[in-house]
């Protein structure tokens, strides 16, 4: 009985249960999508937070001055040899120490033994100078010898054949003997010293045996991180000694034998595992920095007997650490985009209910009758939400792996199961068979009981509440290992229900007032309207709620995105110091003149480095080391007018003082504060008196590092007698200027230069993936709360259309024009529309009003100072307007409904 009964329902109303599967798909796909995108975002953020540490920094190493395995080291200072003759080395035991350092690795917990890789270790000499080859252009070429246990892995022989090991002496003063040793280096290293295959090259040490080339190499992957840990592997490092001589290093390898007797007492032992997060789960983050702090506090045995022993050391557990307090910042966002959407879905997920129960009231109506029981009632429409439900959640669910492809995890399927189980709990707390009963609803509307009155009090008190305790916490960066705020959750949604609660209470007061006054005038339409706005059905706590929580979350998410676009572009300004910057070549006297001559530029500040340390003496004998910047003084001022954080004051530095002394700008320099006297500043052979002008954090685009000084460039070529060759320029645009269009006429002007924007440097800043993952969320967030005011709206005007096709089948014969029709209609859904976007626009700005005033938002921004609440404008128009469009559209369509449903049946109805 119960399924005939159910089939027929389906079947007799599919629309209804159309619109109850699209909710459902709806919830379920963007549950399904939106769970795989933030656990991506949190992965994808752990591999690119720990990629931006140089391997040396990554990688788990440990380094030694003894060579591993047994080999020759700087214990081992005794002749090799009867009476000092030449003998082979013995072959170090390098396998079974390589074995040792899999073996603690596979030792470990997980997940640190899934981020450590093959290990691998390096025995390395000093740096020896060899005979310079004519013509090489290199004045001084010096090698590092090097012996690798994963030589053969990490190189690929070209030419030759790999290095054995040859007989040398090793005596107390280092490796003597005439027998060349073989090596091979790359191709590159060789081509820059102009060694050649086979080879012999002498080494400028007393009776160091020369080197002879018997193989010619190239690196398997020149971008592995081995070669950090193997630097000069690849390629020969190019230098210039003070005196201006031509300096190139390379790295020539030897079998694992020879090392411990050409390294002597010089040997540096490095060993590392090389790591990678790659597929590392978000989860896992905290667990795995506690491992690596217990792994880098441990001196670990690798083999047996060898004093050799793992002192692990790498800069991971601090970034881990860094990534679990940002993941606070963007989990408080996450839920403040995930939070609001939600409720808003469920007060839909609600409305839909109650349309399939007002679908299905005569039905119900006649059951009751019939002596069926409440319990009996709310299990069949709850059945019939569930039989609608279930298929749509299963294709929400395909929908969601569609745009996230990828294994269905537990997170997505408890999610799928709360989008199928919605509406059926929904539809059944919906079903009151007393309300079944045939009375007038609209005489009751708005009455409320005691209950309910205490049910309101209870969430407006505890939302004020939750307010007030999340603005007095302040401002927090986070700790520990992450997670969800309870407080931050619950707080956006707490104020929004609030204030939707506060709208129900006070809209109808508010148009029983327009009621009165309208009731003076002599045409209907406004004052029914303003009568109906009370009395319809489709007015109350749900519609009102579903309304507020849509508006509130689309303004808030805006609200949300302007700030943080605001403070990466208010970052962007800082970092790159002006609206353009130019670097690269030397910029000359004319470059600057032809810069400023391009047309757009308003100005051109130059800005260049000194290369010599400088020393700043006080008067109590103190002498610090300080990095000297030179910049044209007077043009900083005008191309950093608008600037944030630029230092006002840098224009002092173009005026030195009454008694000659030059006027610095101080860049946290110890002890040494504005207004400082008595300081001598020593640049090479020049001294001069220097006056603190001013003291910064940092110059916007010019510099940011500590102990620096900054001085105008035609100051320091005066008593310092130091010419400064400028490699960056500021510029300033003129108003209107196309910033694109002048850039790439800079670009023609410096040929070579890289010129940078505000763009491009504020998308650098937003490279991360959390920050991308956030600007997306914000937009789908928008986006959603559009789709949920439609189906709101949709839903509200379909669930009143019974009762306005009988109001309109009353007034039609009573001769109302089909306009004032339409009239009618927009009377009945504008109160609570406008109501709606005034309450939802309150809360909008609210909301990130008080997430700011909680969370730190600069890991958001790239930096500096806590975003300002910003409302972008063009995107309040664009929402007001489609929010606008959407109700007038629903009305229109409504009142289109409502006159094709104005039949005599409907009088009838109207009638009894």
């Amino acid at each position: 009985m119960l399924w005939l009964l159910l089939r027929r329902h389906l079947r007799s109303a599919w629309g209804t249960a159309l619109v109850l599967a699209v909710v459902t798909v709806l919830g379920s796909g963007a549950a399904t999508a939106g769970t795989r995108a933030i656990g991506e975002m949190r992965s994808e953020q752990v591999t690119y937070a720990t990629e931006q540490l140089s391997p040396q920094r990554r990688d788990v190493s440990s380094r030694s001055s003894v060579v591993p395995g047994g080999g020759l080291s700087a214990t081992d200072a005794v002749m090799t040899g009867p009476a000092g003759e030449p003998a082979v080395p013995p072959e170090p035991r390098w396998d079974e120490f390589l074995d040792g350092m899999v073996r603690l690795r596979d030792e470990q917990p997980r997940p640190l033994r899934d981020v450590l890789g093959e290990p691998s270790f390096a025995v390395s000499s000093r740096e020896a100078v060899t005979e310079q080859v004519p013509g090489s252009g290199i004045e001084i070429p010096q090698v590092v010898m090097r012996a690798s246990v994963r030589m053969a892995e990490d190189l690929r022989l070209v030419e030759g054949e790999w290095p054995a090991a040859t007989p040398v002496v090793t005596g107390f003063n280092g490796p003597e003997g005439d027998e060349p040793v073989q090596v091979v280096l790359s191709r590159s290293a060789a081509e820059t010293l102009g060694w050649e295959l086979g080879g012999t090259y002498a080494v400028d040490v007393w009776k160091f045996p020369p080197l002879r080339v018997v193989g010619l190499t190239e690196p398997v992957d020149p971008d592995a991180s081995t070669w950090y840990h193997q630097p000069f592997g690849r390629t020969a490092q190019l230098g210039t000694t003070p005196s201006g001589s031509t300096i190139a290093t390379a790295a020539v390898y030897v079998d694992p034998a020879m090392i411990g007797s050409l390294a002597f007492r010089e040997a540096q032992t490095e060993l590392w595992y090389p790591v990678t997060v790659e597929g590392l789960r978000s989860d896992d983050v905290a667990t795995l920095a506690d491992q690596v702090r217990g792994f880098t506090h441990e001196t670990l045995t690798v083999l047996p007997g060898d004093p050799v022993t793992l002192q692990a050391r790498t800069a991971l557990s601090d970034v881990l650490d860094a990534l679990l307090r940002e993941r606070v910042t963007t989990d408080a966002v996450l839920v403040v985009l995930v939070v609001g959407p939600l409720g808003a879905l469920g007060a839909v997920v609600v409305l839909a209910a109650r349309l399939v129960v007002e679908r299905r009231r005569s039905a119900l109506a006649v059951l009751l009758a019939r002596g069926a029981t409440g319990t009996r009632l709310r299990l069949l429409t709850a059945t019939e939400g569930l039989a609608v439900s279930l298929p749509a959640a299963v294709v929400g669910v395909l929908l969601g792996l569609l745009v996230r492809p990828g294994a269905v995890t537990g997170t997505q399927l408890l999610w799928a199961a709360a989008a199928a189980l919605a509406p059926a709990v929904a539809a059944a707390a919906v079903t009151v068979p007393r309300s079944l009963r045939g009375e007038r609803r609209d005489l009751a509307a708005g009455t409320g009981g005691r209950w309910r009155r205490t049910a309101e009090l209870a969430v407006v008190g505890v939302a004020a509440l939750a307010a007030v305790l999340l603005a007095r916490r302040g401002v927090v960066g986070g700790a520990g290992d992450g997670g969800v705020d309870p407080l931050v959750a619950a707080t956006p949604l707490l104020v929004a229900a609030a204030a939707a609660l506060l709208a129900v209470r006070v809209i109808p007061l508010l148009a029983r007032g327009l009621e009165r006054l309208l009731s003076r005038r002599r045409d209907l339409v406004p004052f029914l309207g303003a009568a109906r706005a009370t009395r319809a059905p489709a007015g109350g706590v749900v519609p009102a709620l579903a309304l507020v929580l849509a508006v509130s979350v689309g303004a808030s998410s805006a609200v949300l995105l302007s700030t943080l676009d605001a403070g990466v572009a208010r970052q962007a300004h800082v970092e790159l110091g002006a609206d353009l910057r130019v670097s690269g070549p030397a910029l000359s006297e004319e470059t600057v003149t032809t810069l400023r001559g391009v047309d757009g530029v308003a100005a051109v500040a130059t800005a260049s480095r000194v290369p010599e340390t400088g020393h700043l003496r006080s008067a109590d004998g103190r002498t610090r080391s300080v990095q000297v910047v030179a910049v044209d003084a007077v043009e900083l001022a005008a191309v950093q007018a608008d600037v944030p954080d630029a230092p006002l004051d840098v224009v002092e530095l173009a005026r030195p003082a009454a008694d000659g002394a030059l006027p610095v700008l101080s860049l946290r320099v110890p002890d040494v504060a504005a207004g400082t006297t008595g300081l001598v500043l020593d640049l090479q052979d020049e001294s001069a008196d220097v006056v603190v002008a001013g003291a910064t954090d940092r110059v916007p685009g010019v510099i940011d590092a500590p102990s620096t000084l900054v001085l105008d460039a035609g100051v320091l070529a005066g008593p310092l007698d130091h010419a400064t060759e400028p490699r960056t320029a500021l510029v300033a645009l003129d108003d209107g200027a196309d910033p694109a269009r002048v850039a790439a006429a800079l670009r023609d002007a410096v040929p070579g230069a890289t010129v940078d924007d505000r763009t491009t440097v504020a998308a650098e800043l937003l490279e991360s993936p959390a920050a991308r993952g956030i600007a997306a969320g914000a937009r789908v967030s928008v986006a959603l709360a559009g789709v949920l005011v439609a189906l709101t709206v949709a839903l509200t005007l379909v669930l009143a259309a019974p009762d306005r096709e009988r109001l309109l089948a009353v007034l039609r014969s009573m001769g109302v024009r089909r306009s004032e029709s339409r009239g009618l209609v927009a009377w009945e859904v504008a109160p609570w529309a406008l109501g709606a976007l005034v309450v939802g626009a309150l809360v909008g700005v609210a909301v990130p009003a008080l997430l700011r005033a909680r969370v730190d938002l600069t890991a958001l921004t790239g930096g500096g100072p806590q975003p300002a609440l910003t409302v972008d404008p063009v995107l309040v128009a664009g929402g007001v307007v489609g929010f606008m469009t959407t109700v007038v559209v629903g009305a229109v369509l409504a009142a289109v409904a409502g006159r094709r449903g104005a039949t005599p049946e409907r009088l009838r109805e109207a009638a009894e």
